[in-house]
């Protein structure tokens, strides 16, 4: 018969056997070379949200070349506290001074009232062009009516930290377009423009300018209406940045 203390010792042994071999049936795990995936990002921490931040950066970030002396990344919006459109899918302006390369990338989110991700893609640095800007929503990221978002559009320039990183941050909501809520709807751009400027819907009045000024760069009308919504917002030495 065997001892009860010889027992204790066999069990231990078998045990500490038995815990070992399932560890080592685990696959090893290799480091993996750095690449702009940002997996390591899926939680962003951005300090100080609420009011809008529309500029960030100065002369250089990491690996990223200014295009301009002491121009920063900067977002074409009110430095108030929600911007409005009327478009469930808007599209976001931004001047950009860097020149960017493969190496570099960028990065689109946006954050519903209460913190969920609702939309959030990456871009490879050749996809974002130096000046003037934009990146428009998918059709299949719709806004409601009546419900503030917050986004962020971040620039990573230094491809050895992907954790450095500048960024630009603003709200937007959704509303009733007053176009649609008109018996005589009006019939050309600058009717249309006045309609957005009244109701205060910035998104849609920039964008409506910068679409028809991309395609016209030499209209008088345009160029003023350019330098004039900029200047309300303060953003008027922009007004002459390319396309």
């Amino acid at each position: 018969m065997l001892r009860p203390g010889f027992l204790k010792i066999l069990q231990f042994w078998l045990v500490t056997l038995v815990w070992f071999g399932f560890i080592n049936s685990f696959p090893q795990l290799q480091a993996k070379p750095f690449s702009w995936s940002f997996s390591q990002q899926d939680s962003l921490d951005f300090s100080g949200d609420g009011r809008p931040k529309r500029t960030a950066g100065g002369a250089s970030r990491g690996e990223c070349q200014v295009s301009q002396p002491n121009e920063a990344l900067t977002a074409l919006i009110p430095d108030t506290s929600v911007a409005l459109t009327v478009s469930a899918t808007p599209k976001f302006w931004f001047y950009v001074p860097y020149n960017m390369t493969e190496n570099h990338a960028a990065e689109l989110v946006l954050k519903d009232s209460e913190g969920n991700f609702v939309y959030r893609d990456r871009f490879s640095g050749t996809e974002i062009d130096t000046g003037i800007m934009s990146l428009s929503l998918p059709p299949s990221v719709e806004l409601s009516t009546d419900r503030n978002y917050d986004w962020y559009f971040l620039i990573y320039c230094d491809e050895q930290n992907p954790d450095r990183f500048v960024y630009v941050h603003g709200s937007v909501r959704r509303v009733q377009n007053p176009v649609n809520q008109r018996q005589v709807k009006p019939v050309d751009r600058q009717a249309e423009l006045t309609l957005y400027t009244q109701a205060k819907i910035w998104h849609d009045a920039l964008d409506l300018i910068a679409q028809n000024l991309q395609t016209q760069p030499q209209n008088p009308q345009l160029q003023e209406d350019w330098f004039e919504l900029l200047e309300s917002v303060d953003l008027e030495y922009l007004a002459e940045r390319s396309f």
